[in-house]
């Protein structure tokens, strides 16, 4: 994006790309959206720029499930892990489950101090659910993965990977590294106990953090030489696509993931109705309002609506596409620092963005305390402030700074010595202390994405002006050509 001359002064340098960063798109697309998008392009666009809330499930159960897998896995899984168990599946998944009795108490007391702190209300079988859940997704490891693969030699979990090149991002939930540098990875279906959808949103999603693999490894997302396997782990089962990916698949990943950042950064692009949707073909959940938009659409282009209305919903777009700037901009130090790397290197870069104040090195893990944790810096400075945002990646050796192991958190105290954090849960400090802690530490700064939050407002008043102003009829009227819109 951004090139750094030899000799040219780095601090008016990094002024610079910040300055020109103010008039570039920096959005990151998630693996999630982009799925979203694979599954039908309508859909994605319902949540940008529109702003529909879809799914508004009660997920304590599924984050219970989700830490407590994050956290096995380093111990009771790995250790336990016994290539082609045979018929001793039953009672290497119950040894499993009763080695992670700890692990599951302590989140499942953290997961009900929250829910009463954030005034939720659990289900009355959370207990049993969040422990069968567990025991089902302990038994697809069990029953297909240890029978097809060896002890892997590591395992990561929760690993933000970014590739800002090809303006992508996401979470994978577990990575397993093997002998000889070959990889898999791992994504814990924890929200129901139904089978995965090997043609839906999670296949899509599992595609999409496969070239993110690709990337953190080979630092190309199209290198496979060291890919092993990729699976969706489900409640007694695990699905697992056959490799080699087929182009087909690849190219519609790369596709609907440049429409989804074109449609982040305001630019107009057709979206394309699959031959099935799975929500408005079966009438499901954000049906209405993705006939609602389509039919909106068509309705502008054809010069059909009333001109109060118009005027509103024209406002109620540039608002919308305001906030998407504001989302692009929570990216913004991430862009930086990859436009750094590229032009100087990664360890000149970091010594220049540390000079600069961008991010920051030389802390140490000292204790914790719950949530809280302590840092001692080395350099006994800093320019960090309390309640700012940080992003803690542990570097790791031969991958980009922006793909190794990192969490967020806030800034609670600081001073020339030490600094302490606040961490979102207490599974994540066990998880942390488990990979990241031991690491050479770097303190990136952060930005929390409230564009879902910024967004439904808008939607429910364009939703509400439509009630007002225009006649029920005329929605009915087009609703038969929606078809034309494909």
């Amino acid at each position: 994006m951004y090139q750094i001359s030899a000799g040219e002064n780095v601090n008016v340098s990094v002024r610079e790309i910040y300055r020109g960063l103010q008039k570039a798109q920096t959005h990151l697309v998630q693996s999630t959206e982009i799925a979203t998008a694979g599954v039908c392009q309508h859909l994605f666009k319902l949540s940008y720029p529109f702003g529909v809330v879809r799914g508004e499930r009660d997920y304590l159960v599924a984050n219970a499930v989700h830490d407590i897998m994050s956290i096995a896995i380093h111990g009771p899984i790995l250790e336990n892990w016994v290539h082609k168990p045979k018929e001793h599946v039953v009672e290497l998944t119950r040894n499993i489950v009763r080695d992670s009795s700890s692990i599951t108490e302590q989140v499942t007391k953290d997961t009900k101090e929250y829910a009463i702190k954030e005034a939720r209300t659990l289900p009355e079988s959370f207990d049993h659910d969040v422990e069968d859940r567990f025991q089902g997704l302990v038994t697809g490891i069990t029953k297909y993965l240890m029978r097809k693969y060896e002890q892997p030699k590591s395992v990561l979990t929760e690993v933000t990977v970014t590739n800002i090149l090809n303006h992508h991002e996401g979470r994978i939930d577990a990575i397993l590294e093997f002998e000889g540098g070959d990889y898999g990875i791992l994504d814990w279906k924890t929200y129901n106990i139904n089978r995965a959808n090997g043609s839906g949103h999670e296949r899509w999603q599992l595609l999409s953090n496969m070239l993110l693999s690709n990337f953190r490894y080979m630092n190309n997302e199209d290198d496979w030489s060291k890919f092993l396997f990729a699976s969706i782990v489900y409640y007694e089962g695990a699905y697992m696509p056959r490799l080699p990916i087929s182009e087909k698949h690849i190219t519609k990943i790369k596709n609907d993931r440049f429409f989804a950042h074109q449609v982040l950064c305001g630019n107009y692009v057709r979206a394309e109705k699959p031959r099935f949707c799975p929500v408005c073909d079966t009438n499901a959940e954000g049906c209405s309002d993705c006939r609602f938009y389509r039919e909106d659409a068509k309705m502008a282009f054809g010069g059909q609506l009333p001109d109060n209305y118009r005027k509103i919903t024209g406002q109620l777009f540039g608002n919308r596409y305001k906030v998407l700037q504001e989302r692009a901009e929570t990216h913004r130090h991430k862009h930086v620092v990859d436009t750094m790397s590229n032009s100087l290197g990664e360890e000149a870069a970091i010594r220049e963005l540390e000079r600069c104040g961008i991010l920051h090195s030389g802390y140490k893990f000292v204790s914790s305390n719950g949530t809280m944790v302590r840092f001692r810096n080395v350099h006994e400075d800093t320019f960090l402030e309390p309640k700012k945002v940080l992003r803690v990646i542990g570097k790791e050796d031969n991958v980009p700074l922006l793909s190794c192991i990192s969490e967020q958190a806030t800034v609670m105290e600081a001073n020339d010595f030490d600094l302490v954090l606040s961490f979102r849960s207490q599974a994540i400090v066990e998880r942390a202390q488990l990979q990241l802690f031991k690491l050479p530490l770097i303190m990136l700064r952060d930005e929390i994405n409230l564009t879902r939050r910024m967004l439904e407002p808008l939607h429910k008043f364009h939703r509400l002006a439509a009630d007002f102003l225009v006649p029920r009829d005329s929605y009915c009227t087009n609703a038969n050509g929606l078809e034309d819109m494909k």
